[in-house]
């Protein structure tokens, strides 16, 4: 007896990729997937994923991941050629309840109809409406020859590309709390930022994509080095000590007692601005509750070469919602 997956339990998110992949008349290609689980994320108020601009345009590395976590349950069939867009994907039904993996009643319409809407376009047809309707997703994409002749499409990349390439060379920091590994990379891309400095003690978290080995392959997807630091970050054992008696108590001791021993790191940090854009990363979302922002303040004072400091999601920095209507993001 095949024992079955139960849905009561799983993502919802992944109840959408389940219905995706079922309800598609064919085995649906790995790129096919991505794009229209990209339009499909479009037409819906909700971020069930997001994505970066990718080898072939829109990318989510959640997607992926979820697939990957499927495809071990076996759930999930994977039929792997040489490339995405003959490796195909189909749902052993046998093995997960469909009762159990019903959606919403919103997005069950909209799903039916998105795949209807494309079930005569090729996979290269298919990414061409993708890629001209959201044109920053092709900034990356190894596909251009195909568009060579069309030239304001090619233009409109290049002036997205010149825009994201000249973001001013400051020290970025940034915490992933709140964010996708998706939405945290798409801020990254869009300052430009080549070189992520991991301040975090132990590079551990309890979202598995933010793990030291599952975020160095992240990042390899988007383009940007991963550099730990953990010799700046503070030790659990202080944390848990210190945290409970206020954060203004741990952050004054990190000042006190951490931070006089950092200046050989202020030089590495300095060295890689001088370079290229880069980040500080640890986990609080405002920077006023994290050390990496006084890690930060320290580097520019003993190394005035920095130019500045921007915390990423403060206003005045892009980010994915506030140039998406310039760039269709």
């Amino acid at each position: 007896m095949v024992e079955r997956v139960q849905g009561e339990c799983m993502l919802y998110r992944r109840k959408v990729f389940l219905n995706l992949v079922l309800r598609h008349k064919k085995p649906l290609s790995l790129v096919r997937l991505q794009a229209l689980m990209f339009l499909f994320v479009k037409s819906t108020e909700n971020a069930y994923y997001d994505f970066i601009p990718h080898t072939y345009g829109c990318y989510s590395i959640s997607l992926y991941n979820d697939q990957e976590a499927l495809t071990k349950q076996d759930v999930v069939i994977e039929a792997r050629g040489d490339s995405p867009f003959n490796s195909f994907l189909s749902v052993d039904n046998q093995r997960v309840e469909l009762d159990s993996i019903l959606l919403k009643d919103e997005d069950s319409p909209l799903l039916d109809k998105l795949i209807g809407d494309s079930e005569h376009q090729s996979d290269d047809d298919l990414l061409e409406r993708v890629l001209k309707a959201y044109p920053f997703y092709a900034i990356r994409s190894l596909l251009l020859d195909r568009f060579s002749s069309d030239q304001v499409f090619i233009s409109k990349i290049q002036t997205i590309r010149d825009h994201v390439t000249s973001a001013p060379r400051y020290l970025y920091t940034i915490g992933y709390e709140g964010l996708s590994i998706d939405g945290f990379l798409q801020s990254l891309i869009l300052q430009n930022i080549k070189t992520l400095v991991d301040v975090r003690k132990s590079a551990f978290s309890m979202r598995p994509e933010f793990r030291k080995k599952n975020l160095e392959a992240a990042l390899v997807e988007a383009g940007i080095q991963y550099y730990p630091m953990p010799e700046v970050g503070i030790p659990a054992s202080n944390r848990k000590e210190l945290l409970p008696l206020g954060r203004g108590d741990l952050l004054a001791w990190y000042v006190d007692t951490t931070l006089p021993m950092c200046e050989k790191y202020a030089s590495v940090v300095a060295a890689l601005v001088a370079k290229e854009n880069i980040a500080l990363m640890c986990y609080e979302k405002d920077p006023k509750d994290c050390h990496r922002s006084l890690f930060a303040e320290y580097c520019q004072r003993v190394q005035p070469s920095i130019p500045g400091i921007k915390h990423l999601g403060e206003a005045g920095v892009y980010t994915s919602s506030n140039v998406s209507n310039t760039w269709s993001i």
